[in-house]
C-alpha cells in the first residue's frame, strides 16, 4: 500500500478546504468553486476524469440518470446536479480514486461505489428529501484508508455511509435542517468517525464501529429532539462529544471491549436522555449538564471503570450501575432540587461520590432522593450536603453489604431523612477526609443500622427536633454520638 497521498488528492483537498463555504453558498460561488477543482482533476489526474453537469426542471419527479464506471487508479469524477429528481450512480474500482459532488434541488439520489485504497468521495448537498449513500471497501491503515465527506443542508435528507476492512473515516462536517437522518457503519480496525456541527430538530445521526481502536468525535449538536447513537465493539475505542445544546435530544452510547471513553463538556437543556452502556475494563465515562427535567444512565460492567456526572438543575435523574472491580462513581457539584440520584456498585474497592457544592450562593440542593447501594470488599460512599450551601427535605439511603466499608457523610439543613445500613465486619461511618462526621440542621432523622463485628459509627449531631437511631448487631461495635 502506497503511503504518500497522490498529487490529485492534495491538490483537490487543499481546494476543497480553500472553498467549503464556497460549496454552501449561493449558485455562482458553487459553480466557481467547482471550476477551480475541476481545473485541479484534469490538471493532476494521471487516470481519467469524468466532469458531469446535469439538469432538470424544478419540482419534476424523474428527473436525469447517470452511471460512470472508472477502473484503474488516481481517476476523478466531478458532478454539478441542479433540480429535482436526479439519479446518479458513481463506481470506482482502484486506488486513489476521487469523486465530487455538488447537488442542488429535491428528491435526488446518489450512489457512489469505492472499492480500493485511499479513496475518496466528498459530496455537498442543499435541498430537500435527498438521498446520498456511499459504500467504500478496501484496507486503510492511520488515516490513509477511504474518506467519506458530506455536507447537507435542508430537511428530510438522508445519508448513509458504509465502510469495510478497516483505516477509513466518515466525516460528516455540516448537518443543517430538520428530519435529517446520518447512518455510519464501519468495519475492521483503525476507523474514524467525525460529526463537525449539527443544527436543527428532529435529526437522526446513527454511528456503528466494529474492530480495534475506532473513534467517534461529535462536536456540537444544536436543536431539539434529535438523536444521537454510538455503538462500538473492539479494544480502545473513544467517544467525544464537545457540546450539545437543546431540548428532548437522545444520546445512546454502547461500547463492549476494552479502554473504552466516553466524554462530553457541556450538555445544556432540557427533556434529554444519555444512556450510556460499557461492557469491558478500564471504561471511563463523563458528562457535565446543566438543565431541568434530564435522564442519565451509565451502566458499566468490567474493572477499573469510573463515572462522573456534574450537574446543576432540577426534576432530573441519575443512574449510575457498576459491576466489577476497583469501579469509581462521582455525582459532583451536584445543585438542584427534585432530582433522583441511584449509584449501585457491586464489586471490591468501589467509590461513590455524591457531593453539593458551587460558589453561586443562589443555587440550592433539596427535595432529592439519593440512594447508594455497594456491595464488595472495602467499598467507600461519600456524601456532602452541603459545604457551601444549607440544603433542606433531602432523603438519603446508603446501603453497604462486604468488610472494610466506609462512609463520610456531611449534612447540614433542615428536614432530612437518613437511612444507613452496613452489613459485615469492621465498618466505619465518620466525617470529611476521616474526621468526625457531622449532621446538622433542623428536622432531622438520623437512622443507622449495623450487622457484623468490630463497627464504628462516630461524630456529632446538632439538630433541633431531630432523631438518632443506632443499631448494632455483633461484637466489639462503638457507636459516639455527641447531640448539641
Amino acid at each position: 500500500m502506497k503511503v504518500n497521498k497522490s498529487i490529485i488528492t492534495c491538490a483537490v483537498l487543499m481546494a476543497l478546504g480553500l472553498n467549503q463555504a464556497a460549496l454552501a453558498g449561493e449558485a455562482a460561488k458553487v459553480e466557481k468553486s467547482n471550476a477551480i477543482i475541476n481545473s485541479d482533476l484534469i490538471a493532476n489526474a494521471t487516470g481519467n476524469v469524468v466532469l458531469l453537469s446535469q439538469s432538470s426542471s424544478q419540482g419534476a419527479t424523474l428527473g436525469n440518470e447517470a452511471t460512470i464506471f472508472q477502473e484503474g487508479d488516481v481517476n476523478g469524477t466531478s458532478l454539478s446536479v441542479a433540480g429535482d429528481g436526479n439519479i446518479t450512480e458513481v463506481f470506482q474500482l482502484g486506488s486513489e480514486n476521487l469523486a465530487l459532488g455538488a447537488y442542488d434541488g429535491n428528491n435526488n439520489t446518489l450512489y457512489v461505489a469505492q472499492d480500493g485504497e485511499i479513496n475518496e468521495t466528498e459530496n455537498n448537498v442543499t435541498g430537500d428529501e435527498n438521498t446520498i449513500e456511499v459504500m467504500q471497501s478496501g484496507t486503510g491503515y492511520l488515516g490513509f484508508g477511504n474518506r467519506a465527506i458530506n455536507q447537507v443542508t435542508g430537511n428530510d435528507n438522508a445519508v448513509v455511509i458504509e465502510q469495510g476492512e478497516g483505516g477509513h473515516w466518515a466525516i460528516n462536517s455540516e448537518l443543517t435542517g430538520a428530519n435529517n437522518s446520518i447512518e455510519v457503519t464501519q468495519n475492521g480496525e483503525w476507523n474514524e468517525s467525525y460529526l463537525d456541527s449539527v443544527n436543527g430538530n428532529d435529526n437522526a445521526i446513527e454511528v456503528t464501529q466494529d474492530g480495534y481502536w475506532s473513534v467517534s468525535t461529535v462536536s456540537s449538536i444544536e436543536g431539539d429532539a434529535n438523536e444521537l447513537s454510538i455503538e462500538q465493539e473492539g479494544d480502545r475505542n473513544k467517544v467525544t462529544i464537545d457540546s450539545i445544546a437543546g431540548d428532548e435530544n437522545e444520546i445512546s452510547i454502547d461500547q463492549e471491549g476494552d479502554f473504552n471513553t466516553v466524554e462530553s463538556s457541556i450538555f445544556t437543556g432540557m427533556d434529554n436522555s444519555v444512556n450510556v452502556m460499557q461492557n469491558g475494563n478500564d471504561n471511563t465515562a463523563s458528562f457535565d449538564a446543566i438543565g431541568d427535567d434530564n435522564d442519565f444512565n451509565f451502566i458499566q460492567a468490567g474493572d477499573s471503570n469510573t463515572s462522573y456526572i456534574a450537574t446543576i438543575g432540577m426534576n432530573n435523574e441519575y443512574s449510575s450501575i457498576q459491576v466489577g472491580d476497583l469501579n469509581e462513581s462521582h455525582i459532583v457539584n451536584f445543585n438542584g432540587d427534585n432530582n433522583e440520584i441511584d449509584v449501585m456498585q457491586s464489586g471490591d474497592e468501589n467509590v461513590a461520590l455524591v457531593q453539593a457544592s458551587a460558589d453561586d450562593n443562589t443555587l440550592l440542593t433539596s427535595d432529592n432522593n439519593i440512594d447508594i447501594a455497594q456491595t464488595g470488599f472495602a467499598n467507600d460512599a461519600v456524601v456532602m450536603l452541603s459545604t457551601v450551601l444549607d440544603s433542606n427535605e433531602n432523603t438519603i439511603d446508603i446501603t453497604q453489604t462486604g468488610e472494610l466499608n466506609s462512609l463520610d457523610i456531611l449534612v447540614e439543613g433542615s428536614n432530612h431523612q437518613i437511612g444507613i445500613e452496613q452489613t459485615g465486619n469492621e465498618n466505619l461511618i465518620t466525617g470529611e477526609g476521616g474526621e468526625t462526621m457531622l449532621i446538622g440542621g433542623a428536622n432531622i432523622e438520623f437512622n443507622v443500622s449495623q450487622i457484623g463485628n468490630g463497627n464504628i459509627v462516630e461524630g456529632s449531631f446538632i439538630s433541633d427536633s431531630g432523631t438518632v437511631s443506632i443499631t448494632q448487631l455483633g461484637d466489639w461495635n462503638t457507636a459516639v454520638i455527641v447531640q448539641q
